[in-house]
């Protein structure tokens, strides 16, 4: 009879601690694991994702927590968009690829499982792939980046619009206005700032009045102590005409004596031959020429081209026309469809990955690193649920590159949509 009392007691003691666990720890005794520092404001309320076995009534509490969390949990707090819902057969649940309750590792960090359970052997509900078919690691079978095996170098020439070369500019000891100098590539490529004014993912455009004027200046006038905008070329006419007309104006006598000792000059190439001024109307006139010269064909061709240069090939009876500058196209971001983050990588040198820079005398050359040059470090060798990462082997999940909800989701590895829109 005894062990029959003790069987009894024990089940009672196990109750009674069961219940007051319960009532101490706020219903979390067992509880799967530790929150992710993500959901660690929510804390021990584990009934705004979980689903109750037994729900509360006005005459006794909840009881017990299901195990599955319902997509509509996620969704009451994350607005994000489905995956290629035009295309895809069907979209896995929020829990099958976020997995809670196992420590503090961050969410995003999603396991290549959740990815390659459909890019493994893809299919689509409207029978057209635009991306591989068969993906199941970026060490192993991911094709070449996109931008590098589907753009030709004459679409290049055709669209980019640049003449540049890298090669001349990280030539060492370049002779500049302050003397000798050797440019980096951090001497002209700055990180992005975001709205807040916090350095972002992606690299800013080169300005040139931030990268460029200090050693190319638009000066095109003796007489003139200020330089050309950098703007349209009816902005930088405007500019010559009124700054060469008010030193005419201020300083009647110089121009004065150029009109009598003004010597005999050969027509500049390719343009016809103008007159020696009689009148200050002419010599305005005779100096803003010149000096359009000097910047359409001596300076602004250095980069950019003219879609027109024949028209204007007269210089009289009136001005020549201005030149049609070739739009600059080259894309901010190359990749649409990935993410990448230069803070993330500012230990590796910039050459390191964009091996053809050093090179490159054209601007119509796409210097992005290849998959090769990534995998170099991203080998597939560490994983963020795997083992600590080995020395030279970086993580090489999808959710590195890659949004799953598209950049437009409210939240992304605690990028805000400002960040995305600013990259």
């Amino acid at each position: 009879m005894w062990q029959w009392w003790l069987a009894a007691g024990a089940l009672i003691a196990a109750v009674v601690w069961f219940s007051g666990s319960e009532f101490v720890r706020g219903g979390s005794t067992f509880s799967a694991g530790p929150m992710s520092a993500s959901h660690a404001v929510i804390g021990q309320r584990c009934e705004l994702c979980h689903v109750p076995v037994v729900k509360a009534t006005g005459f006794s509490p909840s009881l017990g927590m299901r195990r599955k969390v319902p997509d509509s949990a996620c969704l009451s707090c994350h607005n994000v968009a489905a995956h290629h819902p035009a295309m895809t057969t069907e979209s896995p649940s929020c829990g099958s690829c976020h997995r809670e309750h196992v420590g503090a590792m961050h969410l995003a960090a999603v396991a290549d499982q959740g990815c390659t359970q459909c890019h493994a052997s893809l299919t689509t509900s409207s029978g057209v792939l635009t991306v591989a078919a068969k993906i199941s690691s970026f060490a192993t079978n991911h094709p070449e980046f996109r931008e590098l095996r589907v753009v030709s170098g004459t679409d290049r020439a055709a669209a980019f619009a640049l003449k540049f070369s890298h090669e001349a500019h990280l030539k060492a000891n370049l002779r500049g206005p302050h003397g000798v100098q050797t440019l980096e590539c951090v001497s002209c490529h700055q990180p992005a700032l975001n709205a807040d004014g916090r350095g972002s993912r992606g690299m800013a455009p080169v300005a040139f009045e931030k990268s460029c004027r200090s050693c190319h200046s638009l000066e095109f006038d003796t007489h003139v102590k200020g330089e050309a905008p950098h703007g349209t070329p009816a902005e930088v006419r405007a500019y010559v005409a009124r700054s060469i007309g008010d030193f005419a104006q201020a300083h009647p006598q110089v121009v004065a004596e150029e009109i009598r000792s003004w010597p005999a000059e050969a027509p500049l190439p390719g343009r016809a031959g103008m007159a020696s001024p009689k009148t200050q109307a002419e010599w305005i006139a005779n100096r803003t020429d010149r000096a359009e010269a000097i910047l359409w064909r001596g300076k602004c061709a250095l980069c950019h081209r003219d879609l027109n240069p024949e028209s204007r090939a007269t210089l009289q009876p009136a001005a020549p026309a201005l030149p049609q500058i070739e739009p600059i196209k080259q894309p901010l971001r190359w990749y649409g469809s990935a993410v990448f983050s230069h803070p993330a990588h500012q230990a590796v040198e910039c050459a390191e990955c964009h091996t053809k820079a050093i090179a490159s005398n054209s601007g119509a050359d796409v210097l992005m690193p290849s998959i090769a040059t990534c995998r170099r470090c991203h080998d597939g060798q560490s994983s963020p649920q795997g083992p600590p990462v080995k020395a030279g082997h970086a993580e090489s999940g999808c959710f590195l590159c890659h949004f799953y909800h598209g950049p437009d989701g409210a939240i992304r590895g605690g990028v805000l949509k400002a960040e995305v829109a600013a990259r």
